[in-house]
């Protein structure tokens, strides 16, 4: 038995703004410390990011997560009265109750069971862990998996740097019980280090420190990183829990065809290919357009190759993560093409349908 992935689908907002758009505007950035760089000169080549998305006034996660789930089903032909559970990762939520994922269940007419992880750039491999293992356990049979991210409202306008890096989007997959099969999520490598939480920080506007006006006057309520650090570990954990979660299912590098990663930046996705030995080619990188999207990044990077048909029957894909908490995970996924399945043609292993 395996659980397998049978729709994907992703929403991006239609703002796009580039390095010269946050140039134009930016406080603390000037040509002249940037050794004559312009904006996009300089974000090209310290992290690679061209252009990325953000919300229109008024849009939040749920929104967004709402507009991926439709497409995810509508791809997946299955209807939402057959989801059975819905399990989303944000740290955005849409207001501090009620959950972003009850409204995304609530906006898509369904009664299934909604759990929401708390959890930043790792959030959507832990959703995944979290579905299937209640679908493993708790006979859940279809359920929506969901990364969204509002990741702007984070940002200091001030500062120009996070602007450069983060962006706003929202993707999601249909996972289903299949049975008699060896496709689908086979195993995942996980876990965190929390004595380094202040390598990426929010320090107010939560029961620490709530909000108040100095908060408000001080910029508690937007990021705080220790960028240099964070580089050198999130190079490390990604490349540590590939290997650990490709050795735990049973094979080597050799058997992987893609890799699927959390777009931290375009610098650590291709240093972490180089400390695996692999080709940039195998893997798939979206921050070029997108930037950093926290939760949603693996599941948009998943839906643009699935819609660019890059993934044949039985290809194994590894999808690693590393982020806030600060956390790291990755799953080891043996790809069925279900469309295939729907047209009645034979899988890799002689398998033929859908669910």
């Amino acid at each position: 038995m395996g659980n397998v992935i049978i729709g994907t689908g992703s929403y991006l907002p239609e703002q796009v703004v580039t390095n010269a758009d946050i140039e134009a505007d930016a406080e603390d950035f000037s040509r002249e410390k940037a050794h004559g760089a312009s904006m996009d000169q300089w974000a090209r080549e310290h992290h690679g990011g061209v252009t990325r998305h953000h919300v229109a006034p008024g849009e939040a996660t749920s929104d967004m997560a709402t507009q991926a789930a439709r497409r995810a089903l509508a791809d997946s032909g299955v209807h939402i009265k057959d989801v059975d559970l819905i399990v989303m990762s944000t740290v955005t939520n849409d207001y501090r109750l009620p959950q972003a994922a009850g409204i995304v269940q609530a906006n898509l007419g369904s009664k299934a069971k909604f759990i929401q992880v708390d959890a930043g750039c790792s959030g959507f491999v832990d959703s995944l862990m979290v579905a299937n293992g209640l679908m493993e356990t708790e006979g859940y049979e279809t359920a929506l998996v969901i990364g969204a991210d509002t990741l702007t409202y984070f940002n200091d306008p001030k500062k120009f740097m996070p602007r450069t890096v983060f962006g706003d989007g929202a993707g999601a997959t249909v996972l289903h019980k299949k049975r008699d099969t060896d496709y689908g999520v086979k195993s995942f490598s996980t876990g965190s280090d929390g004595d380094l939480g202040d390598y990426v920080w929010v320090p107010g506007g939560a029961s620490k420190k709530p909000f108040s006006q100095d908060v408000l006057d001080n910029g508690l309520h937007y990021w705080r990183f220790r960028f240099p650090d964070i580089y050198t570990w999130a190079v490390e954990r990604m490349t540590r829990c590939t290997l650990e979660v490709v050795k735990k299912s049973g094979l080597t590098l050799d058997d992987i065809k893609w890799v699927v990663p959390h777009q931290a930046s375009v610098n650590i996705v291709l240093d972490v290919a180089k400390r695996l030995e692999l080709p940039e080619e195998m893997f798939i990188i979206t921050y070029p357009h997108t930037g950093n999207l926290s939760s949603a990044s693996i599941p948009i990077a998943l839906d643009e190759a699935n819609s660019q048909s890059k993934f044949n029957d039985g290809d194994w894909l590894v999808l690693p993560a590393v982020g806030a908490g600060m956390a790291w995970g990755a799953v080891t996924y043996r790809w069925h093409d279900y469309k295939a399945g729907r047209n009645g043609h034979a899988g890799a292993n002689g398998s033929s349908g859908g669910g």
